[in-house]
């Protein structure tokens, strides 16, 4: 035992290390997700009220990343030029949701199938969501 001068260098070692330990703030834990069919849905019928013109798709920026964002525009701007050779039709009412398959792949991944009511006829759509930060984002949204 030493009192006094300098310390047993495996003391200032291990001093050294639990300073460095104690200085780094511990990673705060990812935030528990919803359940995200709720959201699923709202997506889903958003993004068919968009395909028909009903909507912006601005309105959709905060849930759909910016790779499916970008799709959502071209895919809507593609069938408001294809509804422009068509004669009009009468006001369609909302699409419904009819039924929906979610099955969570992790803690932060989860995919889903929706079938849905639209103007006459049943669509499907197929949504990969991705967690983080606490929010879902859809990240692949494909609509049939």
């Amino acid at each position: 035992m030493q009192i006094g001068g300098t310390p047993h260098p495996e003391l200032r070692d291990a001093a050294v290390a639990l300073a460095a330990t104690s200085a780094r703030p511990a990673p705060e834990p990812e935030p528990e997700l919803p359940d995200p069919t709720a959201q699923v849905c709202r997506v889903v019928r958003a993004a068919v009220e968009v395909l028909r013109g009903e909507r912006p798709a601005a309105q959709l920026v905060r849930w759909v990343t910016p790779e499916v964002y970008t799709q959502l525009l071209e895919r809507g701007r593609l069938m408001r030029e294809a509804r422009r050779q068509r004669p009009p039709r009468p006001r369609a009412h909302a699409a419904t949701v009819r039924r929906v398959r979610m099955v969570r792949l992790g803690a932060a991944s989860a995919e889903a199938t929706v079938i849905l009511h639209d103007e006459g006829r049943v669509r499907a759509a197929a949504v990969r969501l991705e967690g983080r930060r606490g929010v879902w984002r859809v990240a692949v949204l494909e609509i049939g």
